[in-house]
Parts: C-alpha cells; sequence; structure tokens
C-alpha cells in the first residue's frame, strides 16, 4: 500500500512538472509569435500593404486583447486606409498609461485637429489628464500648439508651468527636459504668431469644421489683435451662447473690454472668471485700467507701480507712470531713474536673449535665474536657480534664494 502511494505521489509529481513545462513552453512559442506577428505588420505597413498588417494585427488583437502595441500599430493602419473610425476606435482600446499610451492619445487628437474638432481634442486631452491625476501634466502639454494657434498663449505657459511642478515634485526640476520647459516658456513669450499666419489657420479648420466653438474663439482673439473688434465681439457672443460659462471665452471678453475702453463689460467678464485665472501682472494692469477710466489718479498710479515691480519689461506701464509722477517743478532725479530703470530693462533683456541662443543652461543657470528675476519672470527664474543649485549644492547662497523664490506668495486677485 505504501508502495502504490509513493508511485502515485511520484506520477502526480511528474504531471505537474510536464504540465509546468508544456504551461512555460506555450507562453514562450506565445510570445515569439507575437512578435514575430508585429515584425511583420510593420514591415508590411513600411511598404504600404496596410490591409494586410491590419488583418494580422487584428487577429492577434483577439488572441491577446492586451497587446498595446498592436493597438497602437492597428491604429495607424487604420487611418493610412482613411478608416478614421476604426482608427480612433483602435487608439481609445490602448490604455493612456501604458507605454503606449501618450503616442495613442497623441494620434487622436491629431485625428480631431485635422477635421477641425479643436474644442473635441481640448476635451480629450482634457478627460484623459483628469483620469491620470498627477501624470496627466504630461497629455496636457499636447494641446500647446493648438492654443498658440487659439490666441491663449498664457494658458499654454500654465501648462508648462504644471509640467515642470510636476517633475520637480518627483526630485527632477533640474533635469535637461525640466530646464528645457522654461526654455519652451521663454520661447512661447517671444515668438508670438504672425496675425496672417493664425487667420490661414483658423481659415483652413473653419472649412472643415465652421461650427467649432474653438475655432470661433480663435477667431476672436486673432480679430482683437488686429483692431477688428466687432468682428471680435460676433465670435466672443457666438462662444458665450453655446456655452454661457466658459472661462476661455470670458478672458477673450475682458481683453476686448480692455481694448474697447468699455469697464463695465470688463467688470462683467470679471464675475465670470475664476479667482487665479489672472496672472499678478494682469491683475495689476486691469486694476490700474480701471483706475484710469474711473479717473482715480493716485489709485491708477498704486496700480501701475505693483505692475512695474512685477513685470519690468512693461515699458508702456513704466511710461504712464513716469507721465503721472512727472509734474511741474518735480525734480529732474525722478526723470533720470526712470530712463536708467529703462536702461537696465533693455540691457537685461538682450542679455537674456543672448543667453537663451548660446544654450548652455548649466553654466550660465545662475545668470540666467538672476537676469529672470529682474525682469519680472518669477518661474523661469526658480526653474534656472534649481538647475544652479543642482551644478554646485554646496552654494548655501543659491539655496537661500532658491528658497525665498520658491516661498513668495502670489497675490489673490481682488479685483472682482
Amino acid at each position: 500500500m505504501l508502495r502504490g502511494g509513493r508511485r502515485r505521489s511520484a506520477v502526480i509529481a511528474s504531471v505537474i512538472v510536464v504540465g509546468g513545462l508544456v504551461g512555460c513552453g506555450w507562453r514562450w512559442w506565445d510570445v515569439r509569435r507575437t512578435r514575430e506577428t508585429l515584425a511583420a505588420a510593420e514591415e508590411a505597413m513600411q511598404t504600404g500593404r496596410y490591409a494586410t498588417a491590419a488583418r494580422d494585427l487584428s487577429d492577434l488583437l483577439v488572441r491577446r486583447p492586451g497587446s498595446d502595441r498592436a493597438g497602437y500599430l492597428l491604429g495607424l493602419c487604420e487611418k493610412a486606409r482613411g478608416r478614421l473610425g476604426e482608427a480612433d476606435s483602435a487608439w481609445a482600446a490602448v490604455p493612456p498609461d501604458s507605454p503606449y499610451g501618450g503616442r495613442a492619445v497623441a494620434a487622436r487628437m491629431d485625428l480631431l485637429v485635422e477635421q477641425g474638432r479643436l474644442a473635441r481634442a481640448e476635451q480629450l486631452i482634457g478627460r484623459v489628464a483628469d483620469d491620470l491625476g498627477p501624470g496627466g501634466s504630461a497629455i496636457r502639454m499636447l494641446l500647446i500648439p493648438i492654443l498658440v494657434q487659439e490666441g491663449r498663449s498664457d494658458e499654454a505657459g500654465r501648462l508648462i508651468e504644471a509640467r515642470w511642478q510636476s517633475l520637480d515634485a518627483r526630485h527632477e526640476g533640474a533635469t535637461e527636459q525640466a530646464v528645457n520647459l522654461a526654455r519652451l516658456h521663454m520661447e512661447l513669450r517671444w515668438n508670438v504668431p504672425p496675425i496672417d499666419a493664425v487667420r490661414e489657420y483658423l481659415d483652413q479648420v473653419g472649412r472643415l469644421a465652421p461650427d467649432d466653438e474653438r475655432i470661433w474663439l480663435g477667431r476672436a482673439n486673432v480679430a482683437i489683435r488686429a483692431g477688428s473688434f466687432d468682428e471680435a465681439k460676433r465670435w466672443i457672443d457666438a462662444c458665450l451662447k453655446r456655452h454661457a460659462d466658459d472661462v476661455p471665452a470670458w478672458r477673450a471678453r475682458l481683453e476686448w473690454a480692455l481694448r474697447t475702453n468699455r469697464p463695465a463689460e470688463a467688470r462683467t467678464a470679471l464675475e465670470h472668471l475664476p479667482a487665479d485665472s489672472l496672472a499678478p501682472a494682469d491683475a495689476h494692469r486691469l486694476s490700474a485700467w480701471l483706475a484710469s477710466t474711473d479717473g482715480d489718479a493716485e489709485r491708477e498710479r498704486r496700480g501701475l507701480a505693483a505692475l512695474v515691480a512685477g513685470a519690468p519689461e512693461d515699458l508702456a506701464a513704466l511710461d504712464r507712470l513716469e507721465a503721472l509722477k512727472r509734474k511741474p517743478g518735480s525734480a529732474r532725479g525722478t526723470v533720470d531713474g526712470f530712463q536708467r530703470q529703462k536702461a537696465e530693462i533693455e540691457r537685461d533683456q538682450v542679455r537674456y536673449r543672448e543667453l537663451h541662443r548660446r544654450n548652455q543652461s548649466a553654466r550660465d543657470a545662475e545668470e540666467m535665474a538672476g537676469l529672470a528675476e529682474r525682469l519680472g519672470h518669477r518661474f523661469e527664474a526658480i526653474v534656472f536657480l534649481t538647475a544652479a543649485v543642482a551644478e554646485d549644492p554646496e552654494r548655501e547662497d543659491l539655496r537661500a534664494k532658491l528658497r525665498e523664490l520658491r516661498g513668495r506668495v502670489t497675490p489673490a486677485n481682488t479685483l472682482k
């Protein structure tokens, strides 16, 4: 009896071992088959045989529905075949947090943009980014080219800042990728697309999707830039009629009110904007303008002084402040002080651009941080100073300055 029991145990053990070997062999064979299918599909795509590749990839996804690479490649095939709905479905099945997720989301967004559906593209990116939580800042960066074309560069700048903050939270705020975000932030401010180029782009996408409200908003913003204020008002009205609480549209309304000297309209727009929707410089600029329309010279002077302190590059504000302070019999030193301040700002601007073109951030980080701070670009100053501290971690003076910059509290918008 004992001998029979041992025999049965040996048989069972043998079955388990054999079964394990068979299972391992099957998995190895399946992995190899999957790799071969993907390689063959990519080869077919390179030679334009998209139908063949799509068939093989579809068969693979039936067998292995979790193959994100196959799903992404299938989307490319379907798009190449003109089957746009099928392409979007293939990409939508790829989880956003997978290795191919970012590419699939970008491809879906590009598909919408190519059809002129800018509003849908923005909604898609927002929805996916929200689902990803803190990791969604990278996905939101895909919106920057669209926002720039729509005249929403201020929002694009905030996306860059949010992305750097996400990297910094992971102790990656001094990496090359992080510093390049500061450089992109600078270029966004300096390289505003020409009006004619933006108008041509909006005309192209507008022919594809004439009812897209983000195209309308882009048309409104370009009309404001061109001084076509009646046209701008029509487009803004259309946007707000469709979505009465649309913050970007109310931002456009505020800019239109400023440019057309309508303080009542500006105050109405402010009532529809979140408290943190205006950068401190914009809030000071608006405060000074409202004071000017009210005929309150002293309040305007205080607003301009705060603006110039926070945004020294606003030379128009500096000129206006100089005019308010210049009175008959005033000391010559006041005028000379303004002139020296303007000369220093212009000198710093030139140097900042020189260092940007030189593109040696590790070498120039400390100087660029100082220039950025003097010119009122706190975000860029923090990024470059973070990089400078990483280059020379023993510099307690740099560490102290970085703590001071990070600790500055952005004043709340109290215009409402």
